[in-house]
C-alpha cells in the first residue's frame, strides 16, 4: 500500500511516539495483520520528475550550447560528443589498417554519443591500429550517467547557468537505473 497524505500527527506515551497517518478508506488496510510486522517509509512529498535523466541531460547540453553560441555557434550534440569524451569510458580496440575507416563508420553509426578515434599504431599487432571507442548514454549505467550529468552539471555551473535544485538531479539519476532495468527487462 502506498499513498500520499497530510497532517501526519505524533502522539507521545509511555511505550514511545505513536504516528498518526490520514488513511484513504481502503480495503487493504483492513487486512493488516497486527501480529506481523511491517516496513513503514515516511518521507516528503517531492516535486515529481516530469523527465528521465537521460532527457535532463539534452537539457543540460542545450543551455551549454545556447550560452556558447554568444560567442560562435555550438549545438547541443557538439556539447554532448564534448562530454561523453570528458568524463566517459572508452575501450580500445584492435582494427587492422584497411578496416579503420570502415569501423569508426560504423561505431558512429550507433548514435550521436557513439564515437570513435584512431589513436595510433598498435605497439604490440603489427598492421593494426588502436581505436578509441566511446559509448553513447543510452547504454551507461547509473554510476556512468551521474558522472555525465555532473560534468554537465559543472560546465553549466562554470558558465553561470541556473540549474534544478541538487536534489532534483539526483532523483533523475537515481530513477535511471530503474528505468535501464525496465527496458532490458
Amino acid at each position: 500500500m502506498k499513498w500520499t497524505t497530510n497532517n501526519i500527527e505524533t502522539l507521545r506515551s509511555p511505550l514511545g511516539v505513536m504516528v498518526v497517518i490520514p488513511a484513504p478508506h481502503d480495503n487493504d488496510l483492513n487486512k493488516l495483520d497486527k501480529d506481523k510486522e511491517y516496513v513503514i517509509e515516511i518521507k516528503k512529498k517531492s516535486k515529481s520528475r516530469s523527465m528521465n535523466a537521460n532527457s535532463y541531460c539534452w537539457v543540460l547540453c542545450q543551455k551549454i550550447a545556447e550560452e556558447l553560441s554568444k560567442t560562435g555557434y555550438t549545438s547541443k550534440e557538439d556539447v554532448y560528443r564534448k562530454a561523453i569524451k570528458d568524463c566517459s569510458h572508452f575501450s580500445y580496440v584492435p582494427v587492422r589498417e584497411d578496416a579503420i575507416e570502415r569501423y569508426i563508420q560504423i561505431w558512429q553509426g550507433h548514435g550521436i554519443g557513439w564515437i570513435a578515434e584512431d589513436a595510433g599504431e598498435c605497439q604490440s599487432l603489427k598492421g593494426y591500429h588502436n581505436i578509441m571507442c566511446y559509448h553513447g548514454s543510452s547504454v551507461y549505467n547509473t554510476k556512468e550517467m551521474a558522472r555525465l550529468i555532473d560534468c554537465l552539471t559543472d560546465e553549466c555551473e562554470q558558465l553561470g547557468i541556473k540549474l534544478e535544485p541538487s536534489e532534483y538531479i539526483q532523483s533523475l539519476i537515481e530513477g535511471w537505473e530503474s528505468e535501464q532495468q525496465k527496458e532490458k527487462g
